[in-house]
């Protein structure tokens, strides 16, 4: 059997305003159309639904069914729409969000208040992994968004995914706290110290070192660390200078200072990825929530 809507809504109509004409009055049809219209139901199901007398019209028990199954439609086609305006207005609908450790460990806390707040209907549900892992989780749509990172000289570039700025995260010196005050330092005369860096050809670590060459000398590396918490250790052992991008920062050891200097180390990006052109209602609602974090406020946090 195939029915069209369109004459189901009209059984409902006339059964609503008791006759055909009232009908065509709701609906803005001719009386005319609304009884061609009615046979081409009856046509549609194979039998009788109205019976006509000198008031109008009066539904068969065959009509009768057939109201009951056009009425069920049209609650749950108005459910529907109700459904899609929430998913298309961010109330409702699931989002999975992939983050880098060092973002997980200082904005997310916020993101997540944040959102739920905003969002209440949307169910939130977060991934945390290295970088590489994060791209693989958007290509296989384990997450719907991910957040990333790159330096402007070596761009993150990758077939079917697309990313985009939300903020920069400056580099910093770390150094025994007290050792230079609340003074920036200049990367020239940090020539003949020792240095501990990221391990394993980590961007930084090359980003650092082309700093380094620019300002006029090639670092004395002493120690190849494996994340920025043992980093800070070993500075506050007093084995070597480090550096870092800010957000790492947020939980600085006592005995550690985070030192500017003055943009001759490049900030990070911090990036917002997708699958290209797959960015549902409820990512874009997450995209206006990171959009709005304090990126150049963040040691004050």
């Amino acid at each position: 059997m195939d029915v069209e809507l369109a004459l189901l809504r009209l059984l409902v109509e006339i059964d609503r305003t008791g006759s055909m004409t009232g009908a065509a009055r709701s609906l803005q049809y001719t009386p005319s159309a609304v009884s061609q219209q009615v046979r081409r139901l009856e046509s549609a199901v194979g039998t009788t639904l109205f019976e006509r007398h000198a008031r109008g019209v009066r539904l068969t028990d065959a009509g009768r069914i057939v109201l009951a199954r056009a009425s069920a439609i049209e609650t749950n086609l108005r459910a529907l729409s109700s459904e899609l305006d929430d998913l298309a207005g961010a109330r409702s609908g699931q989002l999975t969000l992939g983050v880098f450790p060092t973002f997980a460990a200082s904005f997310l806390p916020r993101v997540i208040e944040t959102f739920r707040s905003d969002h209440p209907g949307v169910e939130l549900h977060i991934r945390s992994s290295r970088l590489r892992r994060l791209r693989q989780m958007l290509h296989a749509r384990d997450v719907d968004l991910a957040l990333a990172w790159d330096y402007p000289e070596a761009a993150l570039v990758e077939d079917g995914l697309e990313f985009a700025e939300l903020g920069r995260d400056p580099t910093v010196v770390l150094a025994p706290a007290g050792r230079f005050g609340d003074a920036q330092v200049d990367l020239a005369d940090l020539a003949d110290e020792s240095w501990i860096v990221r391990a394993d050809g980590h961007p930084i670590t090359e980003v650092f070192r082309s700093a380094c060459r620019t300002a006029g000398f090639d670092p004395q590396v002493l120690i190849e660390a494996n994340d920025y918490m043992e980093s800070q250790a070993m500075v506050a052992a007093g084995l070597g200078l480090s550096v870092a991008p800010v957000m790492t920062t947020w939980f600085l050891r006592d005995d550690v200072d985070a030192i500017d200097t003055n943009g001759q180390l490049p900030d990070r990006r911090v990036l917002l990825g997708a699958v290209a052109g797959r960015v549902s209602p409820a990512g874009e609602a997450m995209r206006a929530t990171l959009q709005t974090l304090p990126w150049s406020n963040r040691r004050d946090l």
